[in-house]
């Protein structure tokens, strides 16, 4: 059976699915947390939260269309690539775009997207791309934890740029094999710019928008935190399959791996939000 892999529903696409199809048909899950999910749901949804998506949904009648949800549609579709990796036989997994604030109809925060590989071919220049992204996205973490109140949360931030210095030390060493020139990763990280973040946001308009962030900063942060390290995933999984050697394609699918764990560790970070 062909992978079923995860696709975007908007708010009105989804209403007229639901009015559409049989009850029976369609699961729709809520990945917030317990305390979101009481304040305010979708009408007929379930509640897995985010941190129990991979322990649960099995729970449930997968042979049918998933359709995950969340606040703005960022821990949603982690849940939902999470699930497209277990291979369960879903018809379709879908991840609501924007979330049950676009279902409301209210205002989302526009995070925009660049094409940040447009004019790499070579897998050498590709790398050293995502070598950069990686100092980009720790120089906006360590940005971003002097905005947070709660000193617990700003270790935590703390940490993510953390992981990102060991995502790069992992990139250097493919690219290593790629180019003998390199010299060692401490000097390549120090001189490395840091304008450009994983999925090729710009890094200065990042930090000008957790600036700015009114109402809850730490689930604001949060979920952009998470579309980061998910636009990242997605960026990998893509190359991994227009990768030219097996090589590299593993090595793709390899940092895919490790920016979902990124992803996991955000998604904690919103649970303590909420607690």
């Amino acid at each position: 059976m062909d992978r079923t892999i995860v696709k975007d529903i908007d708010s009105r696409q989804l209403r007229d699915y639901m009015e559409r199809a049989k009850e029976g048909d369609f699961l729709l899950v809520d990945v917030r947390e317990p305390k979101e999910y009481k304040q305010a749901h979708i009408p007929g949804a379930i509640l897995i939260p985010l941190k129990e998506v991979e322990t649960s949904i099995t729970d449930y009648d997968v042979e049918r269309d998933l359709i995950f949800y969340c606040r703005s549609g960022r821990r949603s579709r982690l849940a939902a690539h999470l699930v497209e990796d277990m291979g369960i036989p879903a018809k379709n997994i879908w991840n609501l775009s924007g979330g049950i604030l676009s279902w409301r109809g209210e205002k989302l925060p526009d995070f925009p997207r660049i094409e940040a590989f447009s004019d790499k071919t070579k897998i050498s220049e590709i790398l050293m791309k995502a070598f950069e992204m990686e100092k980009g996205t720790r120089q906006f973490y360590l940005a971003a934890s002097s905005y947070m109140a709660d000193k617990a949360l700003s270790k935590d931030i703390t940490s993510l740029a953390r992981l990102e210095v060991e995502h790069a030390r992992v990139i250097f060493k493919h690219l290593k094999k790629e180019r003998s020139d390199l010299g060692d990763f401490e000097t390549l990280f120090e001189t490395a710019p840091a304008t450009v973040m994983e999925g090729g946001l710009s890094m200065e308009e990042a930090v000008k928008r957790i600036s700015e962030m009114h109402g809850d900063y730490c689930i604001n942060f949060g979920e952009f935190a998470l579309e980061i390290e998910l636009m990242a995933y997605d960026l990998y999984r893509n190359l991994s399959e227009r990768a030219e050697t097996k090589e590299a394609a593993t090595a793709f699918l390899r940092l895919a791996e490790q920016e979902k764990t990124h992803a996991r560790v955000v998604s904690r970070i919103i649970e303590k939000c909420m607690g």
